[in-house]
């Protein structure tokens, strides 16, 4: 099951950007949920909790896409160390913030430059499309990607809980400051397998439309055509991903209902724990959650799909919506986290699929910024969930807040039984790298 794994950690380079960047990735998963009990245990407040998170997602969806487009005409190290800088200091001021009680406008303003940094996960995307040899270990790699990843999302969540109610409300926050400081830094060093930036290797040419978006991916080869300069655009939305390429949108929509349900899931079940008596044990179901998506996700990549990525993808937002839908039935933790658990199953092979949808729709010297606008809708998910779950937490209870989780999950489902035949029609981006020949005299 593991030997297609060791086959990509293999590559030269990968296992070092993969293992550093992971531990980059802790404060992904840990950030939102110790942002928010930090917030709601200093203030007392699950609203205010709900409206911080939504700053830093928004900002995040603002700022994500502007950082990555830096990120591919630059390169990660060049943007990212003075960025990283602003991002720490931006979450060390916020806990100041937060247990000096300062009033909630200066949290507002901070909270929103955490999302200097960029997106990690498409960093460590885009070094793995820059080195792996085809589609298979792609798959694989994505895969694995977003396994561990997505054990971060809920994992790191149930962290944040128990370190914030039982040991400090700032710690888990000042945990995730530090991973960033230490895995970021040192990931950024691994220059070897750093991609290109796009204007230092202006040559990649738009070649053919490959028949499906399950396509094989073609090496990048080498052309005797001479390097072609890139082309501008008077008119800002013209050549814009958003506008030449309506799939992405779609799934950047998709990822949008997977956020809400994730942030929502959070805050209700530590509203629900705390209703039974037990919020510290909260952190237990999220894991509980985050072990479900871990075996799912290493499944997955363990074995060759011949089915196209639009069904791989219609069948995990379905699953998905449809476990998200039972949560505020169960009467007891125990159930809750047998619930959870099962959906979990589909959450990272989900993620996954998505990723191998986009890397199938843009070309290589913008796989960042494309991957960038997924994240964008994965953070205004998590912020309109963590937002509507807090406020409906406050007025009712935790069901109230599973409300929510159901709706964002149902509504994936709805979607994308609606774009399916269209995903299914859409073509792969493919291109060739035109490079100089060089004649011997």
């Amino acid at each position: 099951m593991f030997a297609r794994y060791r086959e990509i950690l293999a590559l030269p380079g990968a296992a070092a950007f993969f293992w550093w960047g992971l531990i980059a990735r802790v404060q992904m998963g840990m950030t939102g949920l110790a942002t928010f009990m930090l917030v709601q245990i200093e203030y007392n407040s699950y609203s205010t909790a709900g409206a911080v998170l939504a700053a830093t997602s928004i900002g995040y969806a603002i700022l994500a896409p502007q950082m990555s487009r830096l990120i591919d005409n630059f390169g990660q190290s060049r943007v990212l160390r003075p960025a990283f800088a602003v991002g720490i200091a931006a979450r060390v001021v916020l806990v100041v913030a937060a247990l000096s009680h300062a009033p909630t406008w200066v949290l507002f303003c901070v909270a929103p430059f955490f999302a200097v940094t960029g997106s990690q996960s498409t960093l460590t995307r885009a070094r793995w499309a820059h080195i792996v040899p085809n589609k298979h270990a792609l798959n694989t790699a994505f895969s694995l990607e977003s396994s561990l990843e997505e054990v971060l999302f809920i994992a790191g969540p149930a962290i944040a809980t128990i370190l914030a109610t039982a040991v400090a409300s700032w710690l888990p926050s000042v945990i995730a400051a530090s991973t960033l400081l230490v895995g970021g830094y040192v990931f950024l060093s691994l220059r070897d397998t750093e991609p290109p930036a796009r204007r230092a290797d202006a040559g990649t040419v738009p070649l053919t439309m490959a028949p499906v978006i399950d396509g094989y991916y073609h090496r990048v080869g080498i052309s005797d055509l001479p390097p072609s300069r890139p082309r501008r655009y008077r008119n800002p939305l013209k050549g814009h991903l958003l506008v030449t390429t309506p799939a992405l949108v779609i799934t950047s929509i998709i990822f949008a209902t997977q956020g809400a349900l994730f942030a929502s899931v959070d805050a209700s079940t530590v509203a629900f724990a705390d209703e039974m008596g037990h919020k510290r044990l909260s952190g237990v179901v999220l894991a509980v959650f985050a072990l479900g998506s871990l075996i799912g996700g290493l499944t997955y990549g363990a074995r060759v799909w011949t089915g196209s990525l639009a069904s791989r993808l219609l069948w995990g937002v379905s699953t998905a919506g449809v476990g998200a839908a039972l949560f505020q039935l169960a009467p007891n933790l125990v159930v809750l986290a047998a619930l959870m658990f099962a959906t979990g199953i589909v959450i990272a092979p989900t993620m996954a699929v998505g990723d191998g949808v986009v890397h199938a729709l843009i070309p290589r010297s913008r796989v960042t910024e494309g991957m960038a606008w997924t994240r964008v809708g994965l953070d205004m998910g998590v912020a309109a969930g963590a937002w509507l779950a807090g406020s409906l937490i406050d007025r009712g209870s935790a069901a109230d807040g599973f409300s929510v989780t159901a709706v964002a999950g149902l509504a994936g489902l709805v979607i994308m039984f609606a774009s399916w035949r269209y995903l299914r029609r859409t073509r792969a981006y493919d291109e060739v790298v035109a490079r100089e020949v060089i004649v011997a005299i």
